[in-house]
């Protein structure tokens, strides 16, 4: 009997995390990280991405069947279409224009190790990565479980946004800003990814005279962890910069739920109080959770994304 999969990419600048789910748990011997190649004409793309799915297809054994393809891919991007839109950024250049799902499909059907491992109705999506984050933590154990409205935030080396409202995304209303993206809002001279991000914790690092260059952020959650005034008060200013910048759009969407994730939300013990009690003062009683692997709740956003495409060609 043919085992039933999805397999899912998360797709960043220089690594492609990657790995098959089955009932939408991560299979975890299906699991791989591969280099992205970003810089590869469009053809050794389309087939560098159709090697990663014929190797994680081979790891998965040779029953396994494979209903869907669900791609975490950097913006901007065409999701909905399958079309990238990225040109300019030193990534991915190469696939500007062209409809990236098809092509792939295309070169899945025509590959002898994969034609034949594809169902009936396989198809492939695309998505945001903050918002397949977001999808993965509403899945059972994750930390927007249960929540009637929620805001999931990757904090890395940009910002990245979702918004859901009883397990699904909200990306075109009026109490959320478009798509769901919190980045563009504007602050001082620049925009939130400007300052709620790793270079904005290294910002107000320089300012207050920290070594932030060979710190980093690591290395400055260390000082703070261990005692330092200085480490300590940087992570204070950053949870009460991130408060002034994102309430006012979160007011709007009154969530019951803020989740956190991203490399930067390793360090959330330290700047999670000061944005919490900004937060209480401003009116927004929102709980605020950490979550517990960002990339385990990316790739488990791809079963849920798969799963609402379903639900929508049925309705």
């Amino acid at each position: 009997m043919a085992l039933s999969l999805i397999i899912a990419f998360d797709v960043g600048g220089t690594q492609i995390k990657a790995a098959a789910l089955r009932d939408g748990v991560i299979t975890e011997e299906t699991a791989g990280h591969y280099e992205s190649q970003a810089d590869l004409a469009a053809g050794p793309m389309i087939a560098h991405f159709a090697d990663i799915f014929a190797d994680i297809l081979s790891k998965a054994g040779p029953d396994a069947l494979v209903e869907g393809l669900g791609i975490a891919f950097p913006g901007p991007f065409d999701y909905e279409e399958g079309v990238s839109r990225i040109q300019g950024l030193g990534k991915f250049d190469s696939l500007y224009g062209l409809p990236v799902g098809q092509l792939l499909e295309e070169s899945l059907r025509a590959d002898e190790r994969t034609n034949g491992r594809l169902s009936q109705h396989f198809r492939i999506a695309f998505e945001n990565d903050a918002a397949l984050f977001g999808l993965g933590e509403t899945s059972p154990g994750g930390a927007a479980e249960g929540a009637d409205r929620a805001v999931c935030l990757t904090i890395g080396t940009g910002l990245g946004s979702c918004f859901l409202e009883r397990g699904r995304l909200v990306k075109h209303r009026h109490d959320v800003p478009a798509e769901g993206w919190l980045y563009t809002v504007p602050y001082r001279d620049g925009i939130a990814d400007d300052y709620v991000s790793r270079r904005g914790v290294l910002q107000l690092a320089s300012k207050q005279g920290l070594d932030a260059a060979h710190l980093d952020v690591r290395g400055l959650a260390y000082l703070a962890d261990a005692g330092d005034k200085e480490a300590l008060q940087l992570f204070e200013q950053f949870g009460l910069r991130m408060a002034d910048i994102l309430i006012p759009s979160l007011l709007r969407f009154k969530p019951d739920r803020i989740v956190l994730g991203g490399q930067i939300s390793r360090s959330a013990h330290l700047f999670v109080p000061a944005f919490r009690e900004a937060a209480a003062k401003s009116g927004l009683g929102a709980e605020v959770r950490v979550s517990r692997d960002t990339l385990s709740s990316t790739l488990h956003g791809v079963h849920g994304l798969l799963r609402l495409s379903d639900e929508n060609e049925k309705n």
